[in-house]
């Protein structure tokens, strides 16, 4: 709840924003229409996350894709008009005159084509492909692996989505798959009203998933249960062996467990077998590679999801996309296969990971 409470007080602040950014600045934004309509979309983001289990289900994404669509728009008119007070600002230095209007309706214009881009990109991940070797393996063994994240299956990414999703998996013909958490995006009742689990369910790989934060956010016993009956292998601080030569690992997420207490009380095989660690938010790198792990998967930063955020995950995580090596560990950050929020990918595309594993 307080996360809902958080995002809707920043959405009102920047509705409150827009508005009067708008209205200011253009001849529309001081009418009727322009203040309905705009009052319409604001509100409409409130009561999206009020609706009750059984509203109508055309009903519950349609009010998804206005809070999120809404939310997106909001963000980019704060960044217009924070723009464009520095153009004032120094306009007003140079003695020279600001045509605001003109620059007003071209930021909304570009705003428009910039968020219809964005939303198109979001629905259609790449699939990017990282080799791996290690001595761990003998000779010739080779396994090709789908590393999947942020999933965040709820109201807009629902039955079509997974089963989408799980024929392009199958595509890959993975020995196994990997998922570093949030399949959930908010409620499970969201994901039981299209029977989302059965369409995702559809991959013929085993899958194994650790927690991420949103994983948590709705009874997550019953989560596992729901998952673990469609067969997927839930690794919640503990761990199993595939072909006697590989170990893989689940912790619990940072948001729940801060230490690493867990990922070093489940190391103490990682000599015998090729060992790869799930951990959905990447923050305990330098601490699996000093625990012997030897690939290090995460996910959850999204890169930020709308640009120019990733100037942030850049500052907040070592490593918030793509490969890096920690001493003997190679880590992996996968950007994320869906979004949260706004249906709006606008930083690096959404993506799913092919990890072609080969012993030296």
């Amino acid at each position: 709840m307080r996360i809902f409470l958080f995002v809707g007080t920043i959405d009102a602040l920047m509705s409150i924003i827009g508005y009067m950014y708008y209205r200011h600045n253009l001849p529309f934004g001081r009418t009727l229409a322009f203040g309905l309509l705009y009052l319409f979309m604001a509100l409409g983001t409130a009561i999206s996350v009020m609706l009750p289990q059984g509203t109508p289900h055309f009903l519950l994404k349609l009010t998804a894709w206005i809070e999120g669509l809404w939310i997106a728009f909001c963000y980019y008119t704060l960044l217009l008009a924070i723009l464009h007070l520095l153009c004032w600002l120094i306009s007003k230095i140079g003695n020279w005159h600001l045509p605001s209007a003109k620059i007003s309706i071209i930021g909304l214009a570009f705003i428009c084509c910039f968020i219809t881009w964005g939303s198109y990109r979001a629905f259609h991940p790449t699939v990017r492909t990282e080799s791996l070797v290690t001595e761990k393996l003998p000779h010739n063994t080779h396994y090709r692996i789908v590393f999947l994240t942020d999933l965040h299956l709820g109201r807009i990414l629902g039955h079509n989505y997974a089963e989408r999703l799980a024929a392009r998996v199958n595509a890959q013909s993975p020995d196994f798959v990997v998922v570093s958490g949030d399949m959930l995006d908010e409620r499970i009742f969201y994901v039981e009203e299209e029977d989302t689990l059965a369409a995702l369910a559809q991959i013929k790989a085993p899958v194994y998933m650790a927690f991420g934060n949103h994983d948590y956010l709705d009874e997550p016993l019953r989560w596992q249960q729901m998952l673990t009956e469609k067969g997927f292998h839930i690794l919640r601080n503990n761990d199993t062996i595939i072909d006697s030569k590989i170990k893989i690992t689940g912790i619990d997420d940072y948001s729940k467990n801060r230490t690493n207490d867990q990922l070093i009380r489940l190391a103490d095989k990682n000599k015998e077998y090729y060992s790869i660690l799930l951990d959905h938010q990447p923050r305990r790198m330098d601490a699996a590679a000093d625990a012997g792990y030897d690939l290090y998967l995460a996910g959850h930063t999204h890169t930020g999801q709308l640009f120019p955020n990733r100037l942030v995950t850049k500052k907040m995580y070592k490593l918030d996309y793509g490969r890096t090596d920690f001493g003997n560990l190679t880590a992996i950050t996968n950007n994320g296969y869906g979004f949260w929020g706004p249906p709006v990918r606008t930083e690096i595309a959404p993506e799913m990971v092919l990890l072609e594993l080969h012993g030296k």
